[in-house]
């Protein structure tokens, strides 16, 4: 299994992914270059760094790490990305849900980029490929604008 598949076993989030990237930097960066530095890591970091296969972790050395960062880099920009607007700021948990079930119904290989949207109303807009799919009340209400505004006009006279 390539280097980018494991991270993505237990990564979903475009955000989430960048962030455990630049931990196993600093990480290696620390064991390589500086050991008398050391980073605190939170429980929850460190959990993840500990849950990695340790073949995967082996690769890693003073002459391959900037390559091999690099080369993930390069290939996360590559990945598709789903982007999810939300009118409720979500935690970890709930991201992890939905990076499952989008993961079943769309592709392996596929990041979500979860962003609030404050003006979105009970739903939620997504943009796969470039395209928007706008499935809040909102975008009904303003699909419906003219019927809605004809059915309060009826009550106005």
């Amino acid at each position: 299994m390539d280097t980018l598949s494991i991270l993505l076993q237990t990564t979903c989030s475009l955000l989430s992914l960048k962030y455990r990237l630049r931990i196993l930097r600093s990480h290696f960066n620390q064991i390589f270059f500086s050991p008398a530095e050391s980073e605190q890591l939170t429980p929850d970091d460190l959990a993840w760094l500990n849950s990695l296969p340790k073949p995967f972790l082996e690769q890693f050395n003073q002459n391959n790490l900037s390559q091999i960062m690099t080369d993930l880099e390069n290939n996360i920009s590559k990945l598709q990305v789903l982007i999810l607007y939300l009118p409720f700021e979500v935690n970890d948990r709930i991201v992890e849900q939905i990076g499952q079930k989008t993961r079943i119904i769309f592709s392996q290989l596929l990041l979500l980029d979860i962003k609030y949207d404050p003006s979105l109303i009970a739903g939620c807009a997504l943009v796969w490929k470039g395209i928007l799919r706008d499935y809040s009340l909102k975008a009904k209400i303003e699909q419906e604008k003219a019927q809605i505004l004809e059915s309060f006009k009826k009550y106005l006279r």
